[in-house]
């Protein structure tokens, strides 16, 4: 009979049951024993190993050509066979998914069985192992696949009834090369003793330990200097460190698989220039950086690529080449030019009132951007609005005096030119405070008139120390009057702006004055201050006096004894005794306290007592 191409010697004649009885242990066994197996003959590798048995199998019986038989108990015959009340003659079909081995190249396949039963073992194993398509239908002898090509012959020196392995590499391999998802192996008899009794045999299905590694994904995230990869990259250095991205599908938790980075750089005008640089090991996902050595680059434009290496050896393809251009020539110095604040000797503008400065890139097309600062304050950027051309900018000055703007052009690398330095004067427009009663003391008015250092000025605003701010018109003369009462002890400040008709702001005037509220201490006995006095024991009296008004009771204290208290007169006066009883040096000290709470200031002096003659 001819099967495929093939003859079995045995003819299909005779229909026979399935034998019932099992030549070998269960399927926990086979696992049990192939997994052994695996662990001895299949070390991992850098991408993985995997054990995998058959998806689908069974066996086919000459004697029973229309009958399909799967494995069901983890084995299965080959060759003929004989029971108590049964023969046949059988092939084995496995068939195995290759899917999770897409993409990854095959280090090595190796099969696994066991021999569960030999009918002789003095005659030589003749099993051998052939690729046939995928079965479409149901196994059965007269519907089994089509036979392409014998892989091996099973061990055939192993010994009898042992583990048994074939080397099937290539035939995996070049499956997963073609795209295969599946393949299928039949495990059969050699030729003419196919239909001999002695040669048959029972084994357990075929398990597969693949060893496969898949190549590093191409490098990602390209970069120079830490700025991404980017059409017109322009970087202001001849020594810059160039960065990627290594990543490997194979990576997982449980394995870090160490890749390398191979930067690849050259000249765009001369490729064939080319340096390359292989990093150490680290681990899949890691960032990984070249520094290109000092002076191997010039101005002009490289372009470099990256790829990624297993330990395998197994390559990424190159990434997608970048480019940069080095340069690292100043751009020329910037003109700067204003018609709100010329740089000439005129005073011009004023604190708050804005003006617009014109920076030029002096005919240098490779100026992006300008960098200014005003009198030492923070730099900041501006766009060109093309390549090589200019910006303009609004600045309000807030004080006025000379004021220094600082420009430098800055290119694409980032390079900076020397710094242009302009000096314009702004006006002083502050108005200026006149004080109608500046001897006034604590809680009497005080006529205050504010006068322009502008013109057409309409308008004041002022406030009083932290107080609200309050506004007032201005006269045709541009003057105002108004009356504050101050009621805050010690120094005190009145602040003013005015706006004129056309809501330009001035810079802001100042008035400081200071209100004495400290209170005055004499004695005919012991003056103050003085290096004389009555003699020590003589009964003294010490007159206070108020410095503000409003005064209601002083509390003093002699030579740091406890405060005591004395209420005021209606003149603001009190008097106290006290009897120094040593000769030297005493000291008093006194302050007042209005009906309101208000403190003043404390008096502190110095009186002495003097030694019996």
């Amino acid at each position: 009979m001819h099967i495929n191409g093939g003859s079995t010697g045995v003819p299909a004649t005779r229909r026979r049951r399935v034998p019932r009885r099992l030549l070998a242990t269960g399927l926990a066994a086979l696992l049990t024993a192939t997994s052994a197996l695996v662990v001895t003959a299949a070390p991992a590798t850098a991408g993985g190993s995997r054990f995998i048995l058959p998806t689908s199998g069974g066996w086919t019986d000459a004697r029973q050509p229309s009958t399909a038989f799967p494995e069901t108990d983890g084995t299965v015959p080959i060759g003929t066979w004989e029971s108590d009340d049964d023969k046949g003659t059988s092939r084995a079909y496995f068939t195995y998914d290759l899917s999770p081995f897409q993409g990854k190249r095959i280090i090595r396949a190796l099969g696994l069985t066991e021999e569960t039963a030999v009918n002789e073992c003095a005659k030589p194993r003749e099993i051998e192992l052939w690729r046939t398509d995928a079965p479409t239908t149901a196994l059965t002898w007269e519907t089994s696949p089509a036979v392409r090509e014998k892989i091996a012959d099973v061990a055939p020196t192993a010994p009898c009834r042992g583990q048994l392995e074939v080397l099937l590499t290539e035939v995996v391999r070049q499956a997963v090369e073609a795209g295969q998802t599946s393949i299928t192996f039949m495990a059969r008899i050699a030729g003419d003793h196919e239909d001999k009794l002695p040669y048959g045999r029972r084994i357990r299905e075929l398990g597969i330990s693949i060893d496969a590694n898949t190549p590093p994904d191409v490098p990602t995230n390209l970069g120079i200097n830490g700025f991404p990869c980017a059409d017109e990259l322009h970087i202001g250095t001849t020594a810059p460190y160039l960065a990627a991205n290594v990543t490997d599908p194979d990576a997982a938790p449980s394995n870090t698989e160490p890749v390398t980075a191979t930067f690849a750089w050259w000249p765009v005008t001369d490729p064939t220039t080319r340096t390359e640089w292989t990093s150490s090991a680290k681990a899949a996902g890691s960032p990984f950086r070249y520094d290109v050595a000092p002076n191997q680059l010039v101005d002009g434009t490289y372009a470099f690529a990256v790829r990624g290496t297993d330990r395998t050896g197994d390559t990424s393809a190159w990434s997608a080449e970048c480019r940069f251009t080095v340069d690292t020539t100043s751009p020329a110095q910037p003109t700067v030019s204003s018609t709100d604040y010329p740089a000439d000797d005129g005073w011009y503008g004023g604190p708050g009132i804005p003006g617009r400065f014109t920076f030029s890139a002096s005919g240098d097309t490779d100026t992006v951007r300008f960098r200014y600062s005003v009198s030492g304050q923070p730099a900041t950027d501006v766009a060109a609005d093309v390549p090589g051309g200019s910006a303009t900018v609004t600045l309000t000055p807030d004080r006025d005096g000379p004021r220094t703007l600082t420009v430098e052009a800055v290119d694409r690398a980032g390079n900076r030119s020397p710094a242009t330095s302009y000096v314009f004067r702004v006006r002083t427009t502050s108005p200026t405070i006149t004080d109608g009663n500046p001897t006034a003391g604590y809680g009497q008015p005080r006529t205050l008139t504010f006068a322009p250092r502008m013109e057409d000025v309409v308008e004041y605003a002022y406030r009083l120390n932290d107080g609200p701010e309050q506004t007032v018109a201005a006269a045709a003369d541009g003057t105002a009057t108004v009356t504050i009462t101050p009621t805050k002890p010690g120094y005190n400040d009145v602040y003013v702006r005015s706006r004129t008709a056309g809501d330009l702001p001035s810079g802001e005037g100042t008035y400081r004055f200071y209100l004495a509220t400290k209170p005055t201490v004499s004695s005919v006995e012991y003056p103050i201050n003085k290096l004389q006095g009555a003699v020590a024991g003589t009964p003294g009296t010490f007159v206070f006096q108020a410095g503000m008004p409003g005064v209601t009771e002083f509390v003093y204290s002699f030579d740091g004894l406890p405060a005591r208290t004395v209420a005021a007169g209606a003149d603001g006066s009190a008097s106290v005794g006290y009897t120094p009883t040593t000769a030297g040096i005493h000291r008093v000290t006194v302050y007042t306290r209005t009906g309101d709470g208000i403190v003043s200031e404390t008096f502190s002096g110095t009186f002495y007592a003097s030694r019996a003659s």
